[in-house]
């Protein structure tokens, strides 16, 4: 049987950064991955960067991760295309000024640097954007990074440091003997594990009720859609009039942006991920946000599937049984969280803490929730629309 001291359920970001981060320390670690690495939302997604004041409980995470986020390409020896010329967070209603407002004030409580900007400001931010802007809040921490070279990076920096990673290895089961899980089985085979990490994304639900374990998240779509590239605009990260996204190096725009779109998931199939009619929604909106570029074309899309808590929070604990599993869930927070994420999982997994506050995103808070909690929310698939 092969084996290994911790067994990483997810290839995504949130498992590479703590494969990465264990092996960094000495530990034999095993990524088992049902797909390929990034190959859901990881790899898909905006790639956004930020402190993350409209969500108060993850503040010390993000805080952590812009530092690790900084230095992460010297680190890794890959790069990521890591950029940090900031986050504007713009206003085209007197309701998301006041939010605006909010968030600023949260900046200064917790001593980040946040400013507003007035529509001339945003302007010579964002050559071409709406004249609709009213004003807008700027994180100069902020920035953004090319997700799938992200991924791919982590990769092979866990590679370089002995840490081996099975593709398209789905896991079947796990054993538990006396309260702890003594082996992943897989579609490959069993691997003996001293302790488990479970960045299932999507899939966390189905793999902790393999040990009896509930974790409430839903399965959700989320789409991206890509311009036809242009000469260099702005290399800021941009969020406004519901959307987020950047300019990429190769010049297209990237951004995202709507509803969640609900769906269902199985533990070794590769889950639907057709484009919907929500990208013609996002075109729209990104054409009233940067009107001067409204008659670029839209070249290609890609849809990536995330979990969300119920709370939209991510989820990072030590079950109480299995004592050795490790579960990590992002709650679409996963990309710009993730080097802080990597760095709170491998230190439960080495010392059972973290000196990053982590008091907020236990699992212990979602006690009251059954099985049909997503059906009680209104959080259930609708038909697939090809």
């Amino acid at each position: 049987m092969d084996s290994a001291d911790v067994v990483v359920i997810g290839g995504g970001v949130s498992g590479l950064t703590s494969a990465y981060f264990l092996a960094k320390a000495g530990r034999d670690v095993v990524v088992v991955e049902k797909g390929i690495v990034g190959g859901e939302a990881s790899g898909r997604n905006g790639g956004m960067v930020s402190e993350r004041v409209d969500e108060p409980a993850l503040i010390p995470m993000a805080v952590e991760a812009i530092k690790i986020w900084a230095t992460l390409d010297a680190e890794l020896g890959y790069p990521t295309e890591f950029t940090q010329q900031g986050r504007l967070q713009v206003a085209v209603t007197e309701p998301e000024m006041g939010d605006l407002y909010a968030e600023r004030d949260e900046a200064m409580r917790h001593g980040l640097r946040a400013e507003m900007v007035d529509p001339s400001q945003i302007r010579d931010m964002i050559p071409g954007i709406t004249d609709r802007t009213l004003g807008g809040l700027f994180f100069a921490n902020g920035g953004h990074a090319n997700s799938q070279l992200t991924v791919q990076a982590l990769a092979w920096a866990f590679q370089d440091l002995g840490g081996r990673l099975y593709q398209s290895t789905a896991v079947t089961g796990l054993r538990v003997v006396d309260g702890r899980v003594t082996s992943v089985e897989t579609t490959a085979g069993d691997i003996a594990a001293d302790m488990v990490v479970g960045a299932a994304g999507p899939q966390t639900t189905l793999m902790t009720q393999l040990v009896g374990v509930h974790v409430p998240v839903a399965p959700a779509r989320v789409e991206i859609l890509a311009t036809a590239p242009l000469e260099p605009l702005f290399d800021i990260a941009l969020v406004g009039n519901g959307l987020y996204g950047r300019q990429a190096a190769s010049g297209n725009l990237l951004f995202g942006g709507g509803a969640h779109e609900w769906t269902d998931v199985g533990l070794t199939a590769h889950p639907d991920k057709p484009n919907t009619p929500l990208i013609r929604n996002i075109a729209r909106r990104l054409a009233d946000l940067l009107p001067g570029a409204a008659d670029v074309p839209v070249i290609r899309s890609w849809a990536g599937v995330v979990e969300q808590a119920p709370d939209y929070m991510p989820i990072i604990d030590i079950l109480e049984c299995p004592s050795n599993y490790v579960v990590v869930t992002a709650s679409a927070h996963g990309f710009g969280i993730a080097p802080a994420t990597g760095k709170a999982v491998s230190d439960l997994v080495l010392y059972g803490e973290t000196d990053i506050d982590i008091g907020a995103l236990r699992l212990s808070r979602f006690a009251g929730y059954g099985p049909d909690w997503r059906e009680q929310r209104g959080w259930t698939p609708a038909p697939l629309r090809y």
